[in-house]
């Protein structure tokens, strides 16, 4: 697998699942990043299919069937396969991977620097749910959920079942967002349309830090990326894509997984956001992973959409569990290796949905 390494020219706006239509009281759109694989995706796709003989005008909206071939149409993709999209950035070592930290990951800034612990399940209790091991509460007095992104030897320790060392990275450090106003002028008289004034905010990326996003099943295609400079995101606003190999599997590492008493633990730490028909609870399956699940950190769902540029509308949203959200999982350690395995789940993983990292607990 080839990735991509896409940096905005000027700043990015990508909305979020709030209504932005004409006439309806909503301000201050956006602020949804990273952008979604459907987002990323599509303007990969739609970069290709222009430089294969598409113009995207309301005349010609659909593909042709030689570019469906090759680019596959709306959620079909053919031999097409993405991965991500996640955060790097510039270092002294070269590209660093930033992934979410998980959410199960607590701390305080003391006087020694960062303390932090992970959570685990403590014992059964009686709840509404029934009897069940939530998340143990247990030596995190003063601490918070600590939001943000860690390195790839932070993910390491913390699949290990380790504390990190070091400190989370905040949002703030990577990007900030930016408010905008934005309106809509009469071409013949150069004043403001009625009602076409509209607030969002953009996201503008600290300097050395871009998205890369993976992707295989065109490398006869590349030569069309390396160096373009595409839409991507709303307004029109544009990135410049640069191709890049990573020798390591950016989250191929599996922490030694042991069985006891006839039982494997293991969390599911989700890299990127992922669909699932039906969220499960304490003792239902996840959808193609072994076993049953034990306990769970999961934010509020992520509500994500698209844009169907066929018919010029927005598609429906839908529920995608959030980046950093942890599954605590029991299986027969007969199915230790179906464990080992694991690297995506839920649907359009094909997109990039689904990336999960497999750890102990």
């Amino acid at each position: 697998m080839r990735y991509l390494i896409l940096t905005p020219v000027d700043s990015w706006f990508f909305r979020d699942g709030r209504p932005f239509h004409k006439g309806e009281a909503t301000s201050d759109v956006g602020g949804f990043f990273p952008p979604s694989a459907f987002t990323v995706a599509g303007a990969i796709r739609a970069h290709l299919a222009r430089s294969m003989g598409w113009r995207e005008d309301r005349r010609e909206r659909r593909w042709s069937d030689e570019i469906c071939r090759v680019l596959g149409d709306g959620y079909d993709l053919k031999g097409l396969r993405f991965r991500g999209p996640l955060l790097c950035r510039e270092s002294d070592h070269g590209l660093e991977i930033l992934f979410p930290a998980p959410l199960n990951l607590y701390g305080k800034k003391g006087d020694r620097g960062y303390e932090m612990r992970l959570l685990r399940p403590g014992a059964e209790v009686e709840c509404d749910l029934g009897r069940v091991r939530l998340p143990s509460a247990e030596g995190i007095d003063g601490m918070k959920p600590l939001s943000g992104y860690i390195t790839g030897d932070q993910l390491k320790q913390v699949l290990r079942g380790e504390v990190p060392e070091g400190r989370v990275i905040p949002a703030e450090e990577l990007w900030s967002s930016e408010y905008a106003v934005g309106l809509a002028r009469d071409l013949e008289t150069r004043t403001a349309k009625e009602a076409h004034l509209y607030s969002i905010n953009r996201i503008r990326l600290e300097r050395g830090v871009h998205l890369l996003m993976g992707v295989e099943g065109i490398e006869d295609m590349l030569k069309e990326l390396d160096g373009a400079v595409m839409p991507l995101g709303g307004e029109g606003r544009m990135a410049s894509v640069a191709i890049t190999t990573l020798v390591e599997d950016i989250y191929g590492f599996r922490p030694e997984l042991r069985s006891e008493n006839g039982t494997v633990r293991f969390t599911l730490l989700h890299i990127t956001p992922a669909f699932l028909s039906r969220w499960p609870g304490p003792g239902d399956a996840i959808p193609g992973v072994p076993g049953r699940v034990v306990s769970a950190c999961i934010e509020r769902a992520m509500r994500i959409g698209g844009w169907d540029s066929a018919n010029r509308r927005p598609v429906d949203l839908k529920p995608f569990i959030p980046p950093g959200s942890v599954w605590f999982c029991e299986a027969d350690d007969d199915r230790l290796e179906d464990v080992r395995r694991l690297s995506r789940v839920g649907e359009y993983t094909e997109f990039g949905f689904g990336e999960v990292a497999v750890g102990v607990w």
